[in-house]
């Protein structure tokens, strides 16, 4: 342990910053790309000749392969995650990162930039897979979802930066304005590599390996209280407690325990990550944020200058209407998110495909109108979505498989089928590829009302406790439910730990 550094809450929010540089990656790769497909670099280097652009087909796999790293990222962490701890899985994220934009901004031809997209999405995809869960796991049950709404704003200011970086580049010609961009990101990759070498491992996964004396020592530093107080002993109770209810009492391993339901429902509980992670993609927001320079192009007839200012502007919407996630996510909760979210996009697109064909040829009054609808679509994703799906994944899975439940893979996945095929749909059959997208936000109304429990204000380890007793087995609910009666009516000193423990949460919070 590194005696210098902060406890308490500047430790949390020290942990935020550095999980944050990482998401800032995540934001910028998703955004510089776009700027990448309208360069003249790339309209005349990876076509079948200097006077012939790549195809529709070919810019959206070039794309696309990005989220095909991403998930095998995602895949890889099955394997490595829990072995590594959080930071080292981070700290080889960075790596592939760093590697990866190398080869693409230096690339000449089409096989080293899929190569170097490839690559860059394996280390996207790694971070973005740990990085959620190692917040949640050092984070106040109380303030849990602001400090993941900070990450994913930061995330928000990446594509703001990549989207500026591209416009500053609209009038070159040079190699530079493709390679400049794209390199760019290493900065953040090495941010948070470097810093992830001073923080404390997860006191969940220390917990998990059978370190707890370890474990003690960052919950004792995140508390910034002594390792004796009742605050730290109950915590760690309650840590271990849910350690032996998620394994059963058995050893059964972390892959199989992906697909059973066991005491904690882990089946039903990497279903519903998933179904967010798919649920993220099914909005259509990447059918924006990869295409937007493309869209405005074709519907709008602007230029690349035009269409690169107007994608810079999208991404202010996305940084500023980040910010009121972080007050509404603890004060409303993660599902009526959702559900608002759904309704306004599900609208959006409905108006948008309505102006679409509709709208006489060279009209400015539909193409603003259409752009306002864009607009108003990414405020509302930004608000409702944008952080409240990267965090609860990590909020409703079980310890022992957070790592392993590759809801970060379905993400991928869906984000690949996405961005490869919006500019063939759009080719295709144009403004009909909108209505598909409302149908999908309308669609997922009912689904997370009726099926997604809430998660704000609970500690993992009570969700853990919430999945147990409301579908947990006979034997599973009275082994809970005694746990829970030696919580409620145990010694006096115990009785004093627990309100002292609401009394850490309204102020400094339990992790």
């Amino acid at each position: 342990m590194v005696s210098f550094l902060p406890t308490g809450k500047p430790l949390v929010y020290l942990i935020t910053v550095t999980c944050s540089a990482g998401f800032l990656n995540f934001g910028y790769d998703q955004g510089v790309f776009a700027g990448s497909l309208v360069s003249h670099y790339y309209l005349t280097t990876f076509g079948p000749n200097p006077e012939t652009p790549p195809d529709a087909s070919v810019q959206g796999t070039t794309s696309a392969l990005f989220d095909v790293g991403g998930a095998a990222g995602a895949l890889v962490v099955i394997f490595i995650g829990a072995l590594l701890g959080r930071r080292r899985t981070i700290q080889l994220g960075c790596v592939l990162v760093t590697i990866g934009a190398i080869l693409q901004a230096t690339s000449k031809t089409l096989g080293q930039l899929i190569t170097g997209r490839l690559i860059t999405g394996l280390g996207v995809g790694m971070q973005t897979t740990t990085v959620p869960n190692y917040l949640a796991e050092c984070t106040p049950a109380a303030s849990r979802g602001a400090h993941m709404a900070i990450e994913i704003c930061l995330c928000a200011l990446g594509l703001f930066l990549a989207q500026w970086i591209n416009y500053s580049q609209a009038n070159s010609e040079s190699s530079f304005a493709f390679a400049f961009p794209l390199s760019f990101q290493v900065i953040f990759a090495i941010f948070t590599g470097c810093f992830c070498f001073i923080l404390p491992e997860s006191p969940r996964w220390l917990v998990s390996r059978g370190r707890v004396e370890e474990a003690e020592k960052v919950v004792t530093r995140l508390l910034g209280q002594g390792s004796e107080t009742p605050e730290v002993r109950h915590l760690m109770t309650e840590m271990l407690e849910a350690e032996e209810l998620e394994t059963g009492g058995g050893a059964k391993s972390r892959f199989k325990q992906l697909f059973t339901s066991g005491p904690t429902q882990n089946a039903r509980r990497v279903g519903l990550a998933c179904l967010v992670a798919i649920g993220q993609q099914a909005t259509g927001v990447n059918a924006i944020t990869y295409y937007v320079p493309t869209l405005l192009q074709k519907y709008l007839k602007v230029g690349r200058h035009g269409s690169l200012l107007i994608g810079g502007f999208f991404s202010v919407v996305s940084f500023v209407f980040t910010l009121p996630t972080i007050v509404l996510i603890d004060k409303i909760g993660r599902i009526p998110l959702f559900i608002i979210g759904c309704v306004i996009q599900a609208i959006c697109w409905i108006i948008i495909a309505a102006l679409i064909p509709t709208a006489p040829v060279g009209s400015s009054v539909f193409g603003a109108v259409i752009v306002a609808f864009i607009f108003i679509f990414f405020a509302s994703y930004s608000t409702c979505w944008l952080a409240t799906s990267w965090g609860y994944g990590a909020e409703v899975l079980p310890l022992n498989i957070r790592s392993d439940a590759n809801r970060t893979g379905f993400r991928r996945f869906f984000n690949f089928v996405i961005v490869e095929w919006t500019p063939t749909a759009i080719q295709n059959i144009g403004y009909k590829y909108y209505v598909i997208l409302a149908v999908f936000n309308v669609v997922m109304i009912p689904i997370f009302y009726y099926c997604a429990p809430e998660t704000r204000g609970k500690t993992l380890e009570e969700m853990d406790f919430y999945f147990a007793t409301k579908y947990g087995a006979q034997a599973d609910l009275a082994a809970v439910e005694a746990q829970h009666r030696v919580r409620k009516n145990g010694s006096a000193q115990d009785k004093e730990s627990s309100s002292q423990m609401e009394e850490v949460e309204k102020g400094s919070g339990s992790v």
